[in-house]
């Protein structure tokens, strides 16, 4: 069985953050002027700040230089990563001062516990987990709070879970709003059983088969994009993932940074990199409830959902996209409602899907997808 881990420090792994002071920042070039939107842009030298060299660029349409990252970025005089895992390390469970401590022995420079209440301040909607942080204090320490396992399938996946967001899933106070009631997020504590299930129940042989069918690669045909109606918006995901993907200059690592920092700090995110699966007989079954044919070349469907979430009185299961404009992953998230309703007993009706980057968010019903459709009364 895979080695069960607990994530002790969310943001720190080897590459994330600058370690000594005026290093050259890892920051994602822009693909496009935040002046005038062109594309036109050429490298511009550098620019020496207090902790770190920042890249500058020049864009050929307008003349305007600029520094690259998200506007809340510039001008800073603390490194975006620096900034980041302090607001992780505080959702965690750890004091200011504790958290204040931490960053200046990891960075090596003094951090004050008042700049770290001042970057909490400074971006509440992205650490909305501190309404909750008290409570899950008095129920996990910092460095047990998220539960982490790597799963060693086709490649390796960090699943983890968050421990006390799931406790108060189970007891119907994740949601403030809706604590009382049918609303109470309690009616969804099969979501939270499996959870805590996976790191001894996941089946890590079917994802290593052969003739297992990933769900990402499955022919569409067995959905009717006519009767789905995809809403495009923008919200906190989006928000994030436009502060934390620019900040990460490889590729390799932006998906599953954006990912811990979810987990860390919003109060919605449950779980990242959950494993689902359909057996040959869950394949039979909902082929048979649904009147569809979803077409697996194998015996069986297998996946991993990058983002479980719990907010509006509903479960959102969210891929990322980097190109989110011309992918359009609905029959993948679609699989994914159905085996991960299957495995939870939850209700299709429950489950909304969606895909986002920094710049969209785009998310549908399946349910709308196998509704029964009522023919219209034949006029006499």
């Amino acid at each position: 069985m895979p080695r069960v881990v607990f994530f002790d420090h969310m943001l720190s792994r080897a590459g994330d953050v600058p370690q000594v002071p005026k290093r050259l920042s890892s920051i994602k070039p822009p693909e496009r002027c935040p002046h005038c939107n062109s594309t036109r842009l050429v490298k511009k030298g550098t620019r020496k700040k207090k902790l770190e060299r920042v890249p500058l660029y020049r864009c050929r349409a307008c003349g305007r230089t600029f520094s690259a990252g998200p506007l809340a970025i510039r001008n800073k005089t603390y490194p975006l990563p620096e900034i980041l895992e302090a607001l992780t390390l505080y959702n965690r469970g750890n004091t200011l001062e504790e958290t204040a401590t931490k960053t200046s022995s990891r960075y090596g420079h003094s951090v004050a516990a008042s700049t770290t209440s001042r970057w909490l301040s400074e971006h509440p909607t992205l650490t909305s987990y501190r309404r909750l942080r008290t409570r899950g204090r008095r129920l996990f320490s910092p460095t047990r709070i998220i539960r982490a396992q790597k799963l060693y399938h086709r490649q390796v996946y960090e699943f983890a879970y968050h421990r006390a967001k799931l406790a108060f899933l189970k007891d119907g106070t994740l949601d403030d709003k809706r604590a009382a009631g049918a609303g109470s997020t309690s009616r969804f504590s099969g979501l939270a059983d499996f959870l805590e299930s996976v790191p001894t129940a996941c089946p890590h042989d079917l994802f290593r088969k052969d003739d297992s069918s990933r769900s990402s690669q499955l022919d569409s045909a067995f959905i009717d994009p006519a009767r789905l109606t995809v809403i495009e918006k923008q919200n906190i995901a989006t928000e994030t993932a436009a502060l934390i993907v620019p900040s990460v200059g490889t590729n390799y690592e932006r998906h599953p940074k954006l990912q811990r920092f979810m987990l860390a700090n919003d109060s919605v995110t449950v779980a990242i990199e959950v494993p689902i699966w359909l057996t040959a007989h869950d394949i039979k079954a909902i082929e048979a409830e649904h009147g569809v044919v979803i077409g697996s070349a194998g015996n069986s469907i297998t996946g991993h959902i990058d983002f479980i979430q719990v907010r509006n009185g509903a479960v959102h299961i969210l891929d990322y996209k980097p190109d989110a404009r011309t992918n359009k992953p609905i029959a993948q998230l679609t699989v994914y409602a159905l085996a991960l309703s299957r495995l939870t007993g939850i209700k299709l009706f429950d489950i909304k899907c969606a895909w986002f980057n920094e710049n969209e968010y785009c998310e549908f019903f399946p349910r709308k997808l196998f509704s029964r459709q009522i023919p219209k009364p034949t006029r006499p």
